[in-house]
């Protein structure tokens, strides 16, 4: 138990840190890629105003000095030294849309007629600035056309990546640390909490021991006392209520013991079917005082599972059928293959006033379909709990649904 609630802790806590450090390095390269993504745009902006030559005669007679004129512009976006190392190129267009010339000067890589291209799409995009391929363009209209500027960002890309790249190894760093920081103080973590349902347990394990004498007694000295005074109501109340409380705590009993974290059944492999028919005999008596009609189909299928844990289990669903089937309703116990799995289903006739709106509700422990709690049918919410306990410990699953006047209860086995 405690080494379950210790790996809860673990994930719970990693997964915490892990959408943590994912935030932070989306933070960090969302705000890189908007700040490159700004000054690439204004460098274009700023080339498409001048032509595509910028004017550092003019940046040096509004800065005379060389440490203003060093400064950077626009904010300290970009300096006139930063703007020699782009590598541009500008296409100029004429008043009808066509193109006038293609200044390639500045860049190697592209051709005129490549650079013809791309100022094309940048003007049928119809958009003043944006990206194509490697390209970030700006579009300024003139009195005698249009001048489209577009600067390479290729190196700003791999930037990015590479930022995107380190925050990524960082980040794995990080988590590797945190995974080893938060496992070795999970356990005093959990401590108090693992104490506490260890407690629990405990007290339930031993109330359960003690009380099957004190039963077995109040049991054996009523039947007594029916042999020298006869059977009574009063003795039939004592004996129904011993039988019930001694379902109870065997049902708990289960129950804690099924919640182990390291139990390990025993597994075997045995005839499902066999043991079906076999777990449904005792039941055809109570069944037909209520006059309840109760069929069992349960050809020969091997299956590896516990047995005995798996008889309980079909044992608490057909006491659960014929606790809350009405007088002259039906009850069914089937067992199949299908695919890899093989699937045992109980289904039986139920009362329209017991259909609840999330049937899986029903596996809660101690609810109980009767609302106030009274003893009219005999139930005492845990059965099914322990049911589920018990399927989750044959690594079988369990479920729940509503089919037309029907409960059908299903049980899947991997083959």
């Amino acid at each position: 138990m405690v080494r379950t609630l210790q790996i809860k802790f673990v994930k719970t806590a990693m997964t915490a840190i892990s959408v943590l450090l994912l935030a932070v390095i989306c933070a960090i390269s969302g705000i890189y890629s908007f700040d490159v993504y700004t000054k690439e745009k204004n460098t274009a902006e700023m080339l498409a105003n001048s032509g595509g030559i910028p004017d550092f005669e003019k940046m040096k007679r509004d800065r005379p000095d060389r440490e203003e004129f060093e400064k950077p512009f626009d904010g300290g976006r970009m300096s006139p030294d930063d703007m020699m190392a782009v590598r541009f190129f500008v296409v100029r267009f004429d008043t009808d849309g066509g193109i006038e010339s293609a200044d390639t000067g500045s860049i190697y890589s592209v051709t005129g007629e490549e650079a013809e291209e791309y100022g094309k799409q940048a003007v049928a995009g119809g958009k003043q600035s944006g990206i194509i391929g490697n390209f970030m363009y700006y579009i300024k209209d003139n009195e005698d056309g249009k001048t489209a500027a577009f600067v390479d960002i290729s190196s700003q890309v791999s930037s990015i990546l590479s930022v995107i790249v380190i925050s990524l190894i960082i980040a794995a760093a990080a988590w590797i640390l945190m995974l080893v920081f938060v496992s070795a103080l999970s356990r005093r973590a959990i401590a108090p909490i693992a104490e506490n349902i260890v407690r629990q347990k405990q007290f339930v394990t031993n109330a359960g021991h003690e009380l099957k004498t004190p039963l077995a007694i109040i049991m054996a000295n009523t039947e007594a006392l029916e042999l020298f005074n006869g059977e009574s109501k009063w003795t039939r109340n004592i004996k129904a209520q011993t039988r019930r409380l001694n379902d109870l705590m065997q049902n708990l009993l289960t129950l804690s013991k099924m919640d182990e974290a390291d139990l390990n059944l025993p597994m075997q492999n045995f005839d499902l079917g066999e043991l079906v028919r076999e777990s449904a005999a005792p039941f055809e008596e109570p069944a037909r005082e209520k006059r309840q009609s109760l069929s069992v189909e349960a050809p020969e299928i091997a299956v590896k599972a516990n047995r005995d844990s798996m008889g309980q289990l079909v044992g608490i669903l057909l006491d659960n059928a014929v606790k809350y089937t009405p007088e002259g309703g039906e009850i069914s116990v089937t067992v199949s293959r299908e695919g890899n799995s093989v699937i045992l289903r109980e289904q039986n006739t139920i009362d329209p006033k017991d259909v609840e709106d999330n049937p899986e509700r029903l596996f809660d422990r101690f609810y109980r379909r009767d609302e106030a709690r009274t003893q009219k049918k005999g139930g005492y919410g845990i059965g099914l709990s322990a049911a589920r306990a018990i399927a989750a410990a044959n690594g079988a699953q369990i479920s729940a649904a509503y089919r037309e006047q029907n409960i059908v209860f299903t049980v899947k086995l991997m083959v």
